[in-house]
């Protein structure tokens, strides 16, 4: 075995706060990581019912653990006893953990304030009764908190922040391999086939961005794919796990229409076969957006281009109709722009129009973002493969 290889035996343990991490994040990082032919696992694998004791021999089998810290971590008491036997595994050299502060001040972790020191305050009232379960709780989110971590605040956004992670775990497992190989060749080493993994100088690496990477990468081939949506509301999570799967599946993505002047972003839709509009609460808030969807409608109503609509957290008939907060942006739009009426027009009638008689994507009829990710990666290849 090269030292290169990571051993499908070295598993990776999830701790995470499920129904805040479940529904998107952890989907696109268990993804990212059983691509790289990592063995990751999380509680999701275990049968519903499963007691504590069998993630704890899930936690004692792994030799990394990925503790997810959320300002709700610390509502679930299950939690803190992973968080406890993970300790209790460091202790012992059997385990590396690599804390993700994830939409958490880092601060605020350790010294255990905010909403995350709130909730352990509640748990700890909880469970008064069972003061040595509740020190190991005290003792695991002082010790592990303060270990060097990934945050999503020191990342582009969450895809940035999953090639971190994986990258990490990555290093770790081939250090452990390198270190058992080393101590497998000489036997008067008594530390034992597990050696402590520790960063160079205590700091966790930085790796290049990984949008910035697939951005080098030479054209690829037609078909280009034209992304329409609101940057501010979906660019920095959704949109860039969207890109970074429709890329990984070898097609030209292009979603820089902010950045360019309005001529310049209409050449790039005419240049597109595909156009995903990502409809959002705030998309009828942008006139860039709005312009883009009547550049769009136009070019498929001549047959140049095929539409898909994305209906992210609103329904298809908010947007029919204006109605909701949809709606309420819209009608901000129009009065900021109450002397242009042929633009305006233009806006409402591409409305109605995009979204009457075409297959269309919602995240409301799928499990969750990931889920969605997928059905929109497979309709886009599918019209790929025409």
């Amino acid at each position: 075995m090269a030292v290169e290889e990571i051993p499908p035996q070295y598993q990776v343990f999830i701790n995470y706060r499920g129904d805040e991490i479940r529904k998107n994040f952890l989907g696109f990082l268990v993804k990212a990581m059983r691509n790289a032919n990592i063995n990751v696992f999380t509680d999701e694998i275990e049968v519903k019912g499963t007691d504590l004791h069998n993630l704890f021999m899930r936690i004692e089998e792994s030799r990394v653990a990925i503790a997810i810290l959320s300002d709700r971590y610390t509502e679930s008491s299950w939690c803190l006893d992973e968080l406890a036997k993970m300790k209790e595994m460091i202790d012992q050299e059997k385990l590396v953990v690599i804390p993700i502060f994830y939409r958490l001040d880092a601060n605020n972790c350790k010294r255990l304030v905010g909403a995350f020191g709130d909730n352990f305050r509640d748990r700890e009232r909880e469970y008064r009764s069972e003061p040595e379960r509740v020190q190991k709780w005290k003792d695991a989110l002082i010790s592990i908190p303060q270990k060097v971590g990934l945050t999503l605040a020191g990342h582009r956004d969450e895809s940035e922040l999953v090639d971190s992670i994986v990258k990490e775990v990555k290093k770790v497992l081939i250090d452990i391999s390198k270190k058992e190989i080393d101590n497998s060749k000489n036997p008067t080493n008594t530390e034992g086939q597990f050696t402590k993994y520790r960063t160079q100088n205590n700091n966790v690496s930085s790796f290049g961005p990984l949008m910035a990477e697939l951005d080098r990468q030479p054209p690829r081939p037609s078909p280009q794919v034209f992304l329409s949506f609101c940057k501010d509301e979906v660019g920095d999570n959704f949109v860039s796990h969207l890109v970074w799967a429709l890329r990984d599946s070898g097609l030209n993505v292009f979603t820089e229409s902010y950045k360019l002047r309005e001529q310049e972003v209409f050449t790039s839709i005419e240049l597109s076969n595909i156009a995903l509009i990502i409809f959002s609460n705030k998309y009828s808030k942008s006139e860039l957006c709005l312009n883009e969807l009547v550049k769009i409608d136009k070019l498929a109503n001549e047959g140049k281009l095929v539409v898909i609509p994305v209906f992210y957290n609103l329904k298809k008939n908010e947007v029919r109709r204006l109605e909701g907060e949809f709606g309420i942006h819209f009608a901000d739009t129009k009065e900021k722009f109450a002397m242009e009426k042929l633009m305006i027009r233009s806006w409402e009638e591409s409305l109605m129009f995009i979204t009457i008689g075409r297959i269309d994507l919602s995240l409301e009829t799928h499990i969750n973002e990931f889920a969605l990710v997928a059905a929109i990666v497979r309709g886009v290849t599918r019209l790929q493969n025409r």
